[in-house]
């Protein structure tokens, strides 16, 4: 647990600086779109007066991006499997091996998990101190690579910054999801890693960019969602649905990167004269409006496409539309049947780019084996 005893998965501004970090596997989770950002801005910090920092706030962004919108919690209380994310707060035991190796060593609930560290990962001059003997108040991100062998990989290791989440006027204290999901979609786009970090793709138009950074974080949302249980955080303690809040601020998680990157604007609510959007995008002179829709009303799926996002699109000026319905209680199929009917009906609609998602629960593997044992 932390300094201010929140999670790091529901800080609303959780920060850390790594000293260490395989920018290999951070890659592996990001799309073709943020991948490209990110291999531009790492090179790019090759060339910075401060190589170190750069690439270590850079780091540091990404990893605390994805600890929130995947929901990774510390390795203490979670089901461990091969492959699981799982960050831990507290002791780094770290020890010489031979030449040129070292190892990391952490205590988790089914004994001590063991990592190769490697050299050429270290990111900061001061790296090579801290990752000698116990670093007693380190913070890490790793990925189970083997049970059996009690094995892991360490993807980043550093310091959660301790005074990240005060801000001039209150201090964030342990909260429920949906009110921590209104701030982050409230919050500006963050590019801590750069003064100015604004990458441009030759060949791209400013529209097809805006739209590849859509594509590029509606991916990544839907394969946490879908295949990495972060249908999770879309409900309750009960298990009821909340509020379209709470998949808002789990998508802009997912965007921080991709839309600081490319300079992409986000206005959360705006009204342009029909009503509040949910996301307007800007890219200079493209235009892009984002409405999310829960499935729990057929007639509202069908109203939001054939109705309310077109009008926001006028209003906002925007030659394209994305719309993003999450399901709950019907399967994509049949989503995605009204929103062909939808189009079937009005040949006239704007350009939209629609998106289901399915966030229905998963049972997990264990209680699924318990069912069929009994």
């Amino acid at each position: 647990m932390a300094w201010n005893e929140i999670p790091a998965k529901d800080d609303p501004n959780l920060s850390f600086q790594a000293y260490y970090a395989r920018p290999n596997v951070l890659q592996s989770m990001l799309g073709g779109a943020s991948r490209e950002a990110f291999r531009q801005l790492w090179a790019r910090a090759e060339d910075d007066d401060l190589t170190g920092l750069a690439r270590s706030d850079l780091a540091g962004s990404i990893a605390a991006d994805l600890i929130r919108g995947l929901g990774v919690r510390e390795i203490t209380e979670m089901e461990i499997k091969d492959g699981s994310w799982f960050v831990h707060s507290g002791v780094t035991r770290h020890s010489y091996v031979s030449p040129g190796i070292y190892e990391a060593r952490i205590l988790s609930p089914i004994g001590w998990l063991t990592s190769k560290v490697r050299s050429d990962c270290r990111l900061t001059s001061s790296a090579s101190v801290n990752m000698s003997g116990d670093d007693d108040v380190s913070f890490v991100v790793g990925r189970i690579a083997s049970l059996k062998s009690l094995k892991f990989d360490l993807v980043v290791a550093g310091y959660r910054e301790a005074f990240a989440s005060l801000t001039a006027d209150r201090i964030f204290v342990a909260r429920s999801a949906s009110e921590a999901a209104t701030d982050l979609s409230m919050m500006a786009v963050r590019a801590p890693w750069r003064p100015d970090p604004i990458i441009k793709i030759a060949g791209f138009s400013d529209d097809e960019m805006l739209r590849m950074a859509i594509y590029d974080t509606v991916i990544r949302f839907e394969d946490a969602v879908e295949r990495h249980g972060a249908w999770r955080l879309l409900y309750d303690g009960t298990g009821t649905v909340m509020h379209e809040h709470q998949h808002q601020g789990m998508y802009r998680l997912f965007s921080q990167f991709i839309f600081g990157a490319y300079g992409i604007s986000v206005d959360p609510n705006a009204d342009h004269g029909s009503g509040p959007t949910d996301f307007t995008l800007r890219l200079r002179g493209a235009v892009n409006v984002i409405e999310f829709k829960k499935d729990l009303k057929k007639s509202e799926i069908r109203h939001g496409l054939e109705v309310q996002l077109p009008l926001y699109m006028a209003s906002a000026e925007a030659l394209r539309g994305t719309y993003i319905v999450m399901c709950h209680s019907n399967s994509r199929p049949e989503v995605e049947d009204i929103l062909s009917q939808v189009f079937a009906e009005n040949p006239d609609l704007p350009e939209i780019d629609c998106w289901v998602i399915d966030c229905r629960p998963r049972a997990s593997a264990s209680k699924a084996a318990t069912r069929e044992a009994t």
